[in-house]
């Protein structure tokens, strides 16, 4: 039987409710602000507003076109106040991207770590992948059409962080099943996951219909035979 990859179904017909963003969104950060009177807005409490603000404009703006003077209009400070809770406008892409990296990072290991089984760990993981590029598609799409070298040099220091999770994953399962994985295979592997889950959630921009689990369904089926390799020695 020829293999297809389906359409995307409803988030009622795949079965699941609707997943939820890990990432503060401006409205809630911008309701927090305004619980305090102007001037007594916790350090923090800014920081994250600033963060949310921030990742709005690249999305719109892009990284050159964003301009510190706008992101201070829009969370009703001061320009030197966003230099001083962030610094740069490169420091505070870096901050966005790893922002994601971590976000990603923590949803695939909670998906991981719900499954008692291996390859059901595997699977588990590429949907947690997908899901999440599918949660946050704009902002996605536009860090990753990016071509700055500040853009460059970030996005590369948040690939390595996803990938270093995964590695760590792998070596995980490796060893619930007997097996010892050499930390360089393991570093490999992760970067050649990471880099067909990233090629795929690119493709998807012009195959908007296929679901999030066909997706992790054929990631699945590309890289486990790979990886019952390494478990069969």
């Amino acid at each position: 039987m020829a293999a297809r990859i389906s359409p995307r179904l409803p988030a009622s017909a795949a079965g699941r409710p609707a997943a939820r963003d890990a990432h503060p969104s401006q409205e809630t950060t911008g309701s927090q602000v305004e619980a305090y009177a102007h001037g007594r807005v916790p350090r923090e409490v800014r920081r994250r507003q600033v963060l949310a603000l921030a990742t709005d404009l690249f999305v719109e703006r892009g990284f050159a076109a964003a301009s510190m003077d706008e992101l201070a209009k829009r969370a009703g400070v001061s320009k030197p106040v966003i230099y001083d809770l962030i610094g740069s406008k490169e420091a505070l892409f870096g901050e966005v991207c790893g922002q994601e990296a971590a976000a990603l990072a923590a949803a695939v290991q909670a998906a991981v770590t719900a499954q008692p089984d291996p390859e059901q760990k595997l699977h588990a993981g590429a949907l947690a992948f997908f899901r999440f590029a599918e949660r946050r598609r704009a902002a996605w799409d536009a860090l990753l059409s990016a071509d700055t070298a500040p853009v460059n040099a970030e996005l590369a220091a948040a690939r390595r962080l996803n990938a270093a999770s995964v590695a760590r994953l792998l070596a995980e399962a490796a060893a619930s099943s007997g097996t010892e994985l050499d930390p360089i295979l393991a570093d490999a592997c992760a970067h050649a996951i990471n880099g067909a889950f990233e090629a795929l959630s690119v493709w998807w921009r012009d195959h908007p219909t296929v679901s999030a689990e066909a997706l992790a369904t054929l990631a699945n089926n590309l890289v486990m035979p790979g990886l019952r390799s390494f478990r069969d020695g």
